[in-house]
């Protein structure tokens, strides 16, 4: 799809040096947590507070922007066709994606013959982990804040007093957008705190014993990206290269934080800059970032088939279904801050029962180097979802 119009975005001019920024933390990072191991074992807590703080700023931009988008989709000619055209869309891809997973790791088999001593395993999980874990509300607080949003899209789009309630939306997400931005400027820290953490702790002769799953979730992933997604967006006349040049430094933003998550305020004025509807926009990428998330469902997949593997465990057709359905509700609640998938994975191990969680730390361990590729995945994913819905309803926009 052409852009209709351009326009000079935020990340057009702030981006395009932050990249070289956050290079930079990265390899500094990595020094440090390899040459000073005692000083990177402190700068976790940097990070993890970082991205409560972001949390707290991107919260009120989703439920601005699914309340906006409900509020209007209602209004659009062909409503309902344009939802039920989004949950079917939803529904094909991550189902494809976990099954892609499964198929994928019984195929490359990351889990068998490791040669992985579990004693030389760091196998201390983050204290914030094991609270959330036990925490029931933790699995389900976005649903019920969707729901929530939802709800008041629909009161709003009811109400006499739309337009103005609308207007106050908009001026309030401005003002979140620009505290977010300012936010940002402390990237490069956070990152170095976090890349010089993993590597101090875990270190590289941790990470090369289960290199092969990190393969698997980065190779299955690129596959999904460019074959799948590639095949879809061939289909519906999207040049997927094209659209991925075009949102290049929000998938930087993504990859240095390991969050889809931060590049969400930023892809609605990059894509609005490109003639995609804001209506369709603001209602498709807030829900697809809990329903689309193809990245997730992935790491999942391949995440459960390892330990069957490492542990040898036998498992029948039924099984793999109880696990298929597992994992497409887990990987709702994998929405967040970076850990969020490890916490989905605790979850879908817990319902499933049949695979051991005591050594689930040593996957941890890698978990911040696959958290990239399921982020990237989950965010391209949202992204195409959203264009391709727009693409498909534009003349009944206009």
């Amino acid at each position: 799809m052409k852009p209709l119009f351009k326009q000079k975005t935020f990340t057009d001019s702030y981006l395009r040096n932050l990249t070289l920024y956050v290079f930079t933390a990265i390899i500094c990072g990595a020094l440090t947590g390899y040459y000073f191991p005692e000083i990177g074992r402190h700068l976790e807590q940097v990070s993890h507070y970082f991205f409560m703080l972001l949390e707290v700023l991107i919260v009120p931009v989703i439920f601005i922007a699914v309340a906006y988008g409900v509020s209007y989709i209602f209004n659009i000619e062909n409503a309902f066709k344009i939802v039920g055209q989004m949950i079917l869309y939803f529904l094909l891809i991550t189902s494809v994606s976990i099954l892609l997973g499964i198929g994928s790791g019984l195929l490359l088999k990351p889990g068998a013959n490791t040669g992985i001593n579990i004693t030389t395993i760091h196998k201390e999980l983050p204290q914030h982990f094991l609270n959330k874990s036990t925490n029931p509300l933790h699995i389900s607080n976005y649903i019920i804040f969707l729901l929530i949003s939802i709800s008041a899209g629909i009161a709003i789009g009811l109400s006499k007093r739309k337009n103005r309630i609308l207007r106050v939306l908009d001026e309030g997400k401005n003002l979140f957008f620009k505290l977010i931005k300012y936010v940002y400027i402390f990237l490069p820290v956070v990152i170095f705190c976090n890349i010089a953490y993993g590597i101090s702790v875990y270190g590289i002769n941790t990470l090369l014993p289960l290199s092969k799953i990190v393969a698997t979730v980065y190779l299955t992933s690129l596959f999904f990206i460019f074959g799948i997604l590639g095949i879809v967006t061939s289909f519906f006349k999207i040049s997927l290269w094209d659209f991925l040049i075009s949102i290049k430094e929000e998938i930087i933003l993504v990859v240095a934080t390991s969050s889809s998550k931060t590049a969400f305020p930023m892809i609605f004025e990059k894509m609005e800059s490109q003639g995609y509807d804001r209506k369709i926009l603001r209602f498709v990428i807030p829900l697809g970032y809990n329903f689309n998330l193809a990245g997730a469902c992935i790491y999942l997949s391949i995440s459960c088939i390892f330990l069957i593997q490492f542990y040898n465990i036998s498992l029948t057709i039924k099984d793999y279904f109880w696990l298929f359905i597992i994992i497409s509700i887990a990987s709702k609640t994998a929405s967040g801050v970076p850990g969020s998938g490890f916490l989905a994975l605790m979850f879908t191990l817990s319902r499933f029962g049949k695979i051991p969680i005591t050594d689930l730390a040593l996957l941890y361990s890698v978990d911040r180097f696959m958290n990239e590729a399921r982020s990237v995945t989950n965010f391209i994913g949202i992204t195409i979802s959203a264009a391709i819905i727009s693409k498909l309803n534009q003349k009944h926009l206009l």
